[in-house]
C-alpha cells in the first residue's frame, strides 16, 4: 500500500516534466541535380533540376517554374565519335516517360555496347562533366515468377526469380521493372530492391536472386484515380500483371552512386531515416560538390505475364 501511495505522488513528475527543444532548420541553397542515362540502342536522356527544400510542396506548376532547368546547354560525346548537343522537349511539351516529365535528348545518337561517353553541362557560368561506359550485356539462365507462399494454384502474388551465372570478372548489376495491369500502368522504370549490387558474394558462380519492386515515383499520384493509387505502391506482382523486366550491367562509378542512393530511393519518404552521403560521378569546374549521376547501362529486356500457375514469356528483345 505504501508503494502504491508513493507511486501516486511521484506520477505527476514523470508525466509532466517536458523539455521544449527548438530545431533550427539550416539555410537552403539551390544546387544543380543531373540525372542522365544512356543505354545500348536508346537515345541519351539527361534531366536537369534545381534541388528543393525537403518540406517544399510539390506540384506540376512548381516543378515547371522552380525545379526544371531549361536554359542549360548539354552535350554528349562518344569516345570515337562527334559530340552531339541535346535539347529539351520539343515546344516544352511534357513526356510521361521522362523523369519529372522533361529532359534533354537527341535523336542523332544511340548508345552502343563497349563504348565510353562523356557528358558536359553548361549552366549558370559553371561546367559540369562526367564519363560513363556502356559495357557488354549478359544472359540470364532463367527468369520467372515464384509465388510468395509457394503454391501457384492458390497464390495470387509473386516475386520474380532469376538464375544467372557470373563470368568471374568484377561485375555490377542493376534491375528495373514496369507493371501494366487493369488498375494502372507504370510510366517510368522502377528500381528494384536492392537498387544495384555487385558480384562479390557469388563471383564466377551460378546463383538465384529474387526481384522485388522498389518504391515508385509519387509524381503521378495527383493524376491517378483512388483505385490506381491503391494498387500502385506495392513490392510484388499479382495475377494479370504484364511485367517488363530490364536487367543491365553498369560500370563502377554508376554502381557507387546507385549503391549509396539506394536507401534514399527505398525509404526517401521517411523523414526519420538516417541519411548517408550519396557519391556522385559528376564533377564541377569550381570544385563544388555535385548531385546526380551520368549512367551507362548494357541492358536487355524481358516481358512476362503472371497468370498464377506459370510464367508466359511473350517477347525478349536486345
Amino acid at each position: 500500500m505504501r508503494n502504491f501511495i508513493l507511486l501516486f505522488f511521484l506520477a505527476p513528475f514523470f508525466f509532466s516534466c517536458q523539455t521544449e527543444i527548438e530545431v533550427k532548420i539550416p539555410n537552403y541553397y539551390n544546387k544543380l541535380v543531373i540525372e542522365g542515362y544512356l543505354e545500348n540502342g536508346e537515345f541519351p536522356v539527361v534531366s536537369l533540376y534545381r534541388s528543393a527544400p525537403y518540406f517544399s510542396t510539390m506540384s506540376l506548376d512548381y516543378l515547371i517554374d522552380s525545379i526544371i532547368i531549361r536554359d542549360a546547354r548539354v552535350f554528349v560525346k562518344p569516345e570515337n565519335g562527334e559530340e552531339q548537343e541535346l535539347f529539351i522537349n520539343h515546344h516544352f511539351l511534357p513526356r510521361w516517360d521522362y523523369p519529372l516529365l522533361y529532359a534533354y535528348s537527341t535523336r542523332n545518337m544511340v548508345g552502343e555496347l563497349n563504348t565510353k561517353y562523356s557528358l558536359r553541362v553548361e549552366w549558370n557560368n559553371k561546367i559540369y562533366t562526367s564519363e560513363t561506359q556502356i559495357l557488354d550485356t549478359f544472359e540470364l539462365d532463367s527468369v520467372g515468377f515464384v509465388p510468395n507462399f509457394g503454391h501457384p494454384s492458390i497464390d495470387s502474388t509473386a516475386n520474380i526469380r532469376i538464375s544467372m551465372t557470373d563470368n568471374g570478372l568484377m561485375n555490377y548489376y542493376q534491375f528495373k521493372v514496369k507493371i501494366h495491369c487493369a488498375q494502372f500502368q507504370d510510366r517510368l522504370w522502377i528500381p528494384t530492391i536492392p537498387t544495384t549490387f555487385d558480384n562479390s558474394p557469388f563471383k564466377g558462380k551460378t546463383f538465384n536472386y529474387e526481384i522485388m519492386r522498389g518504391s515508385p515515383s509519387s509524381i503521378f499520384i495527383p493524376e491517378m484515380t483512388e483505385r490506381e493509387r491503391r494498387f500502385y505502391f506495392r513490392m510484388n506482382y499479382r495475377v494479370g500483371d504484364t511485367v517488363f523486366f530490364k536487367y543491365a550491367r553498369i560500370d563502377y562509378d554508376s554502381f557507387r552512386f546507385w549503391n549509396t542512393a539506394g536507401d534514399e530511393i527505398g525509404f526517401g519518404q521517411n523523414p526519420f531515416m538516417s541519411p548517408q552521403p550519396i557519391i556522385s560521378n559528376i564533377k564541377c569546374n569550381t570544385g563544388e560538390k555535385c548531385l546526380g549521376v551520368w549512367c551507362g547501362a548494357a541492358k536487355k529486356e524481358v516481358v512476362m505475364i503472371f497468370d498464377s500457375a506459370s510464367t508466359t514469356l511473350i517477347k525478349k528483345h536486345y
